[in-house]
């Protein structure tokens, strides 16, 4: 896979925005203070791989700023895309027996940060606060990946399209509650969605058909049935 660690300007520091009250809340101030000085700040270019996969495990990742990708790729060169994450998001908080069964690329201009693994498990050693917080990460993040396997197994292709349309919303990314900026190509939603880019196009002229969504230009998503799109791409009654 040809990228690996390009395009990245690395920075140490304690002064990193307080993005992560998730991982932090109720944790002593000095475990956290400790955490960030050992941290590291990659700002990363557009479509470079932040890592490889197969690559060593020895951090997890929290994304600052931007949109980042989470693929796998088959040795017959096939590509699933696992999902795409935003600022708040954490990457490899369950590697696989020491290594990342997947790598991760940045879709725009990034910022992620670095927590080494070994320390932060070993502060989770001192403080049930973060060990408690840690494990409300990985749970929120498995039943992201229950909700991607209910939409792949039981929706329509435009009905698979809305989920990733209500999720990218539920964000609170875009300019405003009825506007979703698409940062990734559309062969970045087949993979994601498990169909090919013609029937993602498809699927997206079928609602813009229908009056449920409107196009301008080729990154961004007018939802003139907000409703409509929340009730398609629903999964687990959410």
């Amino acid at each position: 896979m040809q990228g690996g660690r390009t395009g990245q300007t690395p920075e140490r520091g304690p002064n990193s925005p307080d993005y992560c009250r998730r991982l932090f809340a109720g944790v002593d101030e000095r475990i956290v203070a400790w955490l960030k000085c050992s941290s590291v700040l990659h700002r990363v270019r557009a479509h470079k791989f932040v890592f490889d996969q197969y690559s060593r495990a020895r951090a997890i990742y929290v994304v600052e700023k931007g949109v980042v990708m989470v693929e796998r790729s088959a040795p017959c060169g096939q590509r699933q895309v696992f999902g795409f994450s935003y600022p708040g998001d954490f990457i490899g908080l369950s590697p696989n027996d020491g290594h990342f069964e997947y790598s991760l690329q940045s879709l725009s201009e990034a910022e992620v940060r670095e927590f080494p693994i070994y320390r932060l498990s070993r502060c989770a050693g001192e403080s049930e606060a973060l060990e408690i917080n840690m494990r409300r990460i990985r749970g929120s993040i498995s039943s992201h990946a229950i909700d991607l396997m209910v939409a792949l197994g039981q929706k329509k292709a435009h009905e698979r399209v809305c989920y990733l349309l209500q999720e990218i919303r539920e964000r609170g990314v875009g300019p405003s509650e009825t506007v979703v900026d698409l940062p990734m190509s559309r062969q970045d939603m087949a993979d994601y969605l498990g169909l090919t880019i013609e029937t993602v196009s498809r699927a997206i002229r079928r609602l813009r058909d229908d009056g449920v969504i409107e196009i301008e230009g080729s990154y961004r998503v007018h939802l003139l049935k907000p409703d409509v799109v929340h009730s398609a791409g629903r999964v687990s009654g959410r």
